[in-house]
């Protein structure tokens, strides 16, 4: 699907032209990306899209917390779509193509009110652009999650299928309308999420299901979450261990120091004498330690030191 799409925009660079020319108005530049209705569903479009991974994220991780429960969602399913969304969106699309073709958006070209010259799929452009278009992560990302319709009842497929397909096709013509995308950056993106997904799909389902079925994985992350809080527990008595050696530590040097004031005080007392002058010379010795010794130095030497006047 990919190679026929790639084909078609390559022998037929003017669909890209065409299609774009359809939202862009001489002087005023592509209008549709100032209406605020477009621009909200844009947002609410790319936020609801990263929903899926992230709570699936949250599930397997709340599994590894919690391991004697089981998971929230079937981890086979969850695994798969996490990958389909690191490998697709994140490592080919914006690791890869977007990294290595410089290919200019539609706003930036010189037919569209632009600079920068027109280029066709897949082709390189230069590299000093750094607002690229090819391939469309946007329309990427939400095409990832076109591969729910096989996980609902047979009997919801078809339903579920056009409702995502129409999201993704209001999603993708929205780009094309704002001249942040060409045509063929976002039919390429769908098809090779498509491909991807197949890919996976017969990954997970076909040739590893014994390996990756829900069981074996329910089993896995059950022994990584019992290991893990193994190892939290031990972390967590050496940790105190080592912070109570720590305190001690502190408590005897502490210790030393307020014998070390204590002892010259004495000396003072003894060479000067005068009880007002010691408690005048110690005080600020002693004054650090005093919340230890609560005050015990000072009334020490009051009692022992004997009136001279």
């Amino acid at each position: 699907m990919t190679i026929l799409l790639s084909l078609f925009f390559y022998i037929f660079p003017s669909a890209d032209r065409a299609v774009t020319a359809l939202f862009y108005q001489p002087g005023a530049g592509f209008p549709a990306a100032r209406i605020e209705a477009l621009r909200d569903f844009r947002s609410l479009a790319a936020n609801f899209t990263v929903i899926l991974p992230l709570v699936l994220v949250v599930a397997l991780g709340l599994k590894l917390v919690y391991p004697s429960k089981p998971c929230l969602f079937s981890p086979r399913m969850s695994l798969y779509f996490i990958s389909l969304f690191l490998i697709g969106p994140a490592l080919i699309v914006n690791g890869v193509l977007k990294s290595l073709w410089g290919r200019p958006r539609p706003i930036n070209v010189d037919e569209f009110g632009g600079i920068w010259p027109f280029q066709q799929a897949w082709v390189i452009g230069e590299h000093g652009l750094l607002n690229r278009s090819f391939t469309s992560g946007e329309a990427a990302t939400i095409a990832c999650l076109l591969p729910l319709a096989l996980f609902v009842p047979r009997e919801w497929r078809w339903q579920v299928a056009a409702l995502i397909g129409a999201l993704v096709v209001a999603t993708s013509l929205n780009r094309i309308a704002f001249g942040a995308h060409f045509l063929s950056d976002v039919a390429i993106s769908v098809g090779l999420m498509l491909t991807l997904a197949a890919a996976l799909h017969r990954l997970f389902f076909v040739d590893h299901a014994k390996l990756l079925c829900d069981a074996a994985l329910e089993a896995r992350l059950t022994a990584y979450g019992q290991r893990w809080a193994a190892d939290r527990a031990a972390f967590r008595r050496r940790s105190g261990e080592v912070l109570a050696a720590f305190a001690r530590a502190v408590g005897a040097f502490l210790a030393a120091q307020g014998a070390a004031a204590r002892m010259v005080a004495g000396r003072i007392e003894a060479s000067i004498g005068g009880e007002a002058m010691v408690r005048a010379l110690v005080a600020p010795l002693t004054a650090p330690f005093s919340s230890l010794t609560g005050g015990r130095t000072v009334r020490r030497l009051s009692q022992t030191t004997p009136n001279r006047s």
